[in-house]
C-alpha cells in the first residue's frame, strides 16, 4: 500500500525498521514487567498500535500514512517479554507446545479466511483496502481488549529487586549463565540475515514481480497461512520429542531455503516454493526460541532474559535493513544476489545453533523425531 501511494525506498526503510525501535526497549520492559503485573505490558500497547491501524484508512499521501505506520510498529511489539512472560506461566511445560501451537493454528487458519475474502473483494475495488484498515482496527482493539480477560495464573517467586539499572542486570544475567550468552549470540547470526530484505520485499514484489492485490492475498495470504497451519503442528509437536535448540537449526535452514526460492523466482506465478517455506519458517520462528529462553534460564529471570533478547532483536533489525538498502542503493549486489547472500548466511547459522545444541545437551535427543 506505501509503494503503490508514492513512498519512497528510505521512507519504507524507516517504516518498517520502527518495529525495531520499539523491540530496543525489550530490556528496560522485561525487567519491570518481571516484578509488575504482565497483563497490562500487553493488553495497552496493543490497544494503541492497533487502533492506529484505523488511522490509515484517511492517509493518502506519503507522510501521514508513514507517520501512523511508525507509530504503529513502534508499539506492536512492546507486550512481546511480558506475552512470553504469560505464556510461560499459564502453560504447563508437558502440554506448553501443543497448547500454543493448537491456538495458533486456529488464529492462523482465520486469517488465511480472512486474507483470502480480502483479496477477492480488492481484486474488484482497490479502494476498498481503507474501509478494511477500519475493520482490522476494531477487531484488533477488541481482540486485544478480550486477552485482557485472561487470569494469570502461577506466578514464579519474584528475585530481589537488583540494584543498577535494567542493562546492568541484564549484563550480570547474561555472566552468570554463558549458554544463555552463547544463544543469543547464535540466535543474533540467525534471525539477522532476513532482516536486510525487510525494506526489499515490497520494492521486490512491486517494481520487479508486479505484483496485485490478488495474487498477494493468494501467495502471501492463504498459502502462507495454510504452511503456518502445518509448520505449528509439526513444530509443536517435536518440541516435545527434540531439543529446542536443534530444532531452532532446522528452521533456521528452512528460512534459508525460503530466500533461495526467492532468488530463483522470476514472475509472480512461481511465489508458491516461497511461500510455504515463509509459512513454515514463520511457525518455526513463532514458537522454537521461546522454548530455548526456558531451557537456558529459570522462571524468576525469564521475563529480564526474554527482554535482553528483544532488545538484541531491535539491534539487528535496525542494522539489517540499513545494510540491505545500502547494498542495493549502490548497486553492490542485485536484488537476486542480496536474497542468495541471505540464503547463504541463514545455513551457517543453522550449522552453528546445531553444533551448539550438540555440545550445551549432548544426552538429549537432538536427532531423534520419532513419531510426530
Amino acid at each position: 500500500m506505501a509503494r503503490r501511494i508514492g513512498m519512497s525506498t528510505a521512507a519504507i526503510t524507516l517504516m518498517v525498521t520502527m518495529q525495531f525501535v520499539g523491540a530496543l526497549f525489550g530490556v528496560i520492559l522485561g525487567h519491570a514487567a518481571a516484578r509488575r503485573a504482565k497483563m497490562p505490558f500487553v493488553v495497552w500497547p496493543g490497544v494503541a498500535a492497533r487502533g492506529l491501524i484505523g488511522l490509515l484508512a484517511f492517509a493518502r499521501t506519503p507522510i501521514p500514512f508513514l507517520v501512523i505506520a511508525c507509530a504503529f510498529n513502534l508499539l506492536v511489539n512492546v507486550g512481546g517479554p511480558a506475552y512470553a512472560s504469560i505464556m510461560l506461566t499459564n502453560y504447563s511445560n508437558a502440554n506448553r507446545g501443543r497448547l500454543m501451537g493448537n491456538i495458533r493454528i486456529l488464529i492462523t487458519m482465520v486469517s488465511a479466511i480472512c486474507s483470502s475474502a480480502a483479496g477477492f473483494v480488492l481484486v474488484r475495488n482497490e479502494d476498498v483496502v481503507r474501509w478494511l484498515f477500519l475493520v482490522a482496527a476494531v477487531f484488533g482493539v477488541l481482540s486485544s481488549l478480550t486477552f485482557g480477560t485472561i487470569k494469570v495464573r502461577r506466578e514464579p517467586e519474584l528475585p530481589p529487586e537488583p540494584s543498577g539499572r535494567p542493562a546492568g542486570s541484564g549484563l550480570r544475567l547474561l555472566r552468570g549463565n554463558r549458554p544463555l550468552l552463547l544463544f543469543l549470540g547464535l540466535l543474533f547470526l540467525c534471525a539477522m540475515p532476513d532482516k536486510l530484505a525487510v525494506p526489499l520485499e515490497p520494492i521486490w514484489m512491486v517494481d520487479v514481480l508486479h505484483i496485485g492485490y490478488g495474487e498477494a492475498s493468494f501467495f502471501l495470504g492463504s498459502i502462507v497461512s495454510l504452511a503456518s497451519v502445518a509448520g505449528y503442528f509439526f513444530w509443536a509437536r517435536a518440541l516435545k520429542r527434540v531439543n529446542s535448540l536443534a530444532l531452532l537449526s532446522l528452521v533456521s535452514l528452512v528460512f534459508a531455503g525460503r530466500f533461495a526460492a526467492m532468488a530463483l523466482v522470476h514472475s509472480s506465478s512461481q511465489l508458491l516454493a516461497m511461500s510455504i517455506f515463509s509459512g513454515l519458517a514463520n511457525a518455526g520462528w513463532d514458537l522454537v526460541p521461546l522454548f530455548c529462553m526456558i531451557a537456558l534460564s529459570d522462571a524468576s529471570s525469564f521475563s529480564l532474559a526474554v527482554g535482553l533478547h528483544w532488545t538484541l532483536f531491535g539491534i539487528r533489525g535496525l542494522a539489517g535493513p540499513s545494510i540491505g538498502t545500502f547494498l542495493y542503493s549502490s548497486g553492490a549486489l542485485s536484488l537476486n544476489g542480496i536474497f542468495w547472500l541471505i540464503a547463504a548466511l541463514l545455513a551457517f547459522g543453522s550449522v552453528a545453533m546445531l553444533v551448539f545444541a550438540r555440545r550445551t545437551f549432548p544426552r538429549a535427543p537432538w536427532m531423534r523425531l520419532g513419531r510426530l
